[in-house]
């Protein structure tokens, strides 16, 4: 067996590790693209779920570009080395570049005039040129693994007047916003199903009851019981046009939070591609929920409230929210996915989720809040739909325990470091099955096997690396104590 490199892991196998986090000086071109897509965010007020499929490609295409030449961590689409004497930053430069002329044209003039202050330091040899080169081809290699992906397909939206069903809200009455989207290929999800949350309570029931008057109390226009700190946080969070909209608010914190803590240009492409991958994701799943469940929002559910069975709760036909209702369904909430998500990506990058940080906000320009922990802030967010009324509490917890499990996935699966392979981690334990995945140099063959007292081992699996990992099942009843995997 070729070199007898092994890992040797106990059953059940560590899913997550801390990563060494080196420091770096100067501009950071990755930064520099991400507040460019930022801003064209803001000013072609692009929807929530574009926005994630956007910020995507761009990382991805950043992370692959910086990789090219650093070669410290896994590759998203697999793409080889960059030519020798390549420079990271310009490989970067012109990835980004690439991406933003092709995802937001109308900006063009910025992004040249950001791409010709970068060059303005970078030495003109035939590295730059080569560096270049190699970057154009890392971004056209991505955009066209995203084409025909799903985010360009029209589907049928069709209406209901149930009880229970999400229709137009007041005061504009909009259609449904991309009701398509839970038909877009993910981007490291092997499956979207896995990942649906459970639906909403029935109308009912007590819990449903619950939620009704928590949110008819807690989010009215003129609650008695809100308090101007939830009236500010709402608000704060609401992230509606012309903002960077949810997805690009916590890409907004990471920006920040990657520029106070110096990290260098290859942590922060890896961070910003393992954030941006997740948030696609999440978005994917929360609108499989919002369109396969279709559950009304307050608004409706308080208005209608006669209609819906449940003797807990009393119709306010006049009833406001203190934010207006997006214009798609309640279940799940897209903020609490989000959160959910990046809570756990930024945990899995730092090691802990206990960091301090500050968040601004582009609907309340110069307040700030603070937060000492990433569950924290994605606590906050969840409840600020609450506070704003325009969510039921079931679709802030269940949009939450989504996000984390998309997060975790995204976290322990992709974008690893080299030096840490050969790596097999569990996925999940199912109908007696453990399912474990290998992650290894992709293309090369590796036997797994394992061992129930450390001396003899048995041959589980033979198995080909691929980008991402590589599933394989291991009956959970036999009893190996070690597994490993071994290059053949």
């Amino acid at each position: 067996m070729a070199g007898m490199r092994e890992v040797l892991c106990w059953a059940p196998l560590v899913a997550s590790m801390a990563w060494d986090l080196p420091v770096g000086a100067g501009s950071n071109v990755v930064l520099d693209w991400n507040r460019h897509f930022l801003d064209a965010i803001r000013r072609e007020t692009t929807a929530p779920t574009l926005s994630t499929r956007n910020l995507a490609i761009l990382n991805l295409s950043l992370h692959d570009a910086v990789n090219a030449v650093e070669q410290t961590y896994q590759s998203y689409l697999g793409g080889g080395p960059a030519p020798a004497g390549c420079r990271a930053a310009t490989v970067a430069l012109a990835a980004g570049h690439e991406a933003a002329v092709r995802l937001y044209p109308s900006l063009r003039a910025e992004a040249d005039a950001l791409f010709a202050a970068a060059l303005e330091t970078d030495p003109d040899d035939a590295a730059r040129a080569a560096s270049l080169a190699h970057g154009l081809l890392v971004a056209r290699a991505m955009l066209e693994a995203r084409a025909n992906d799903g985010a360009e397909t029209e589907v049928p939206y069709i209406p209901s007047d149930r009880p229970g069903q999400w229709r137009r809200t007041p005061p504009y009455f909009r259609p449904p916003l991309t009701p398509h989207w839970r038909y877009v290929r993910p981007f490291a999800l092997p499956e979207v199903e896995a990942y649906v949350p459970r639906p909403p309570p029935a109308l009912e029931s007590p819990i449903y009851a619950s939620d009704y008057n928590t949110v008819k109390a807690l989010g009215a226009l003129r609650s008695s019981i809100r308090t101007p700190e939830q009236s500010q946080v709402a608000v704060f969070w609401s992230d509606f046009s012309y903002t960077a909209m949810p997805p690009g608010h916590w890409v907004a914190m990471v920006v920040d939070l990657a520029t106070d803590r110096g990290l260098a240009l290859g942590p922060t492409a890896r961070l910003l591609a393992l954030l941006s991958a997740a948030e696609a994701d999440a978005a994917i799943v929360c609108w499989e929920a919002k369109y396969r469940y279709n559950f009304w929002r307050p608004i409706t559910a308080i208005r209608r409230g006669g209609e819906d069975g449940n003797p807990l709760t009393e119709a306010d036909a006049g009833w406001e929210s203190l934010l207006e209702a997006p214009s798609f369904p309640d279940h799940v909430s897209g903020h609490s996915t989000f959160a959910g998500a990046n809570s756990e990506v930024l945990t899995g990058f730092f090691g802990t989720e206990a960091v301090a940080f500050t968040a601004a906000s582009d609907e309340l320009p110069g307040v700030k809040r603070s937060f000492t922990s990433f569950a924290q802030c994605a606590d906050e967010i969840g409840m600020s739909r609450i506070h704003g009324g325009i969510h039921f509490p079931s679709a802030n917890k269940e949009g939450q325990r989504a996000g984390r499990a998309i997060g975790r996935f995204v976290s322990a699966h992709w974008l690893l470091p080299v030096a840490a392979l050969p790596r097999l981690v569990i996925d999940r334990l199912e109908a007696g099955q453990l399912r474990i995945r290998l992650h290894a140099v992709p293309g090369r063959r590796y036997a797994v096997e394992g061992t129930a007292e450390g001396r003899n081992w048995e041959e589980l699996s033979v198995l080909t690396a691929t980008h991402g990992g590589v599933e394989f099942n291991v009956d959970a009843t036999l009893p190996w104590v070690l597994l490993r995997a071994v290059e053949r």
